[in-house]
């Protein structure tokens, strides 16, 4: 049978149509290929695979072999195409062989090394591990921490994103690596590493700030050190919730039902809770739906 080629294959950039079925579509990739005309399947938004042949030559004949498939799907002609493409299924590909044994596969779930995510995931993991030897989390304290603006003014910038890497606990780093995978990697695998890594540092460049700016004012605690991946988590689930409402959306960048409001229940408990950095958690999810607001209009790439 046909197998399904690499999300970022261009070579077969024209469309023909789409399909429900994986069965059917690989079916009919096969039976075109088998008379001539070079297509491949490809997993599409949501639920629907799509079909796409190589030569824009072959477009018109091909839509047209489409419509007599949807006539008679169960075609003598049909089942022999995939049959004589090879008796076994080839298992789907949607990431690259360039990961290599840096990625792993369970099921329809992917991790791999090379992606914005998990770079994220492994630097807060190494930062708390080395934090354990007192004299490295002395250091690691004071050079990514943030709690005076002289650290901005002497040019140490990096300090409005650093605070993420810190955690100060294995609940408190456990918590955020399970629900920044969960939700930023959908992200990441359908709109690209760069979107990625333009929605995570707007979070937390606004979610630090806010939670500086708090901490300065009468109403902080002055010089007080906050951190963690929690502003940037609460980012993208605000970021899916409200992209969730659109009907194109594929199925695993849905947002829970419900997920949205009990984020902003937790994070309205947390106020009465002391050792949480509230505002940073509230930025982390309002930027988050900005960022979504901005995205909600346009097409998916």
């Amino acid at each position: 049978m046909a197998q399904f080629k690499e999300i970022d294959d261009y070579n077969f950039p024209f469309e023909i149509g789409v399909m429900r079925d994986r069965g059917a579509a690989l079916k009919f990739a096969d039976y075109l290929n088998s008379i001539g005309i070079k297509a491949t399947a490809k997993p599409g938004f949501g639920a629907n695979y799509s079909i796409f042949v190589a030569n824009e030559s072959d477009v018109s004949k091909a839509k047209l072999e489409l419509l007599r498939f949807g006539n008679n799907p169960f075609a003598k002609a049909y089942n022999q195409a995939a049959w004589s493409q090879g008796k076994t299924p080839k298992r789907e590909r949607t990431i690259s062989a360039r990961s290599g044994l840096l990625s792993f596969s369970m099921g329809t779930y992917t991790w791999s090394l090379v992606s914005v995510t998990s770079i994220l995931e492994v630097a807060c993991l190494v930062i708390f591990v080395l934090g354990l030897v007192p004299s490295i989390d002395h250091a690691l304290l004071a050079g990514l921490s943030w709690y005076s603006l002289d650290q901005l003014t002497s040019g140490q910038v990096w300090r409005v994103l650093t605070p993420v890497l810190l955690h100060f606990g294995i609940l408190h780093l456990l918590f955020n690596l399970v629900m920044f995978e969960a939700f930023a990697r959908p992200i990441e695998r359908h709109f690209g590493a760069w979107k990625l890594g333009y929605i995570i540092g707007a979070i937390a460049l606004v979610s630090n700030i806010l939670q500086f700016m708090f901490l300065q004012s009468d109403l902080g605690a002055g010089n007080t050190i906050f951190g963690g991946l929690s502003g940037v988590v609460y980012g993208v689930i605000g970021y899916m919730g409200v992209l969730s409402r659109r009907q194109d959306l594929p199925s695993d960048l849905r947002l829970p039902p419900g997920l949205l409001l009990v984020s902003a229940i937790f994070i309205g408990i947390g106020f009465f809770l002391s050792g949480i950095a509230n505002i940073c958690h509230l930025g982390g999810l309002l930027m988050g739906m900005a960022l979504a607001v901005l995205d909600y209009k346009r097409p998916l790439r």
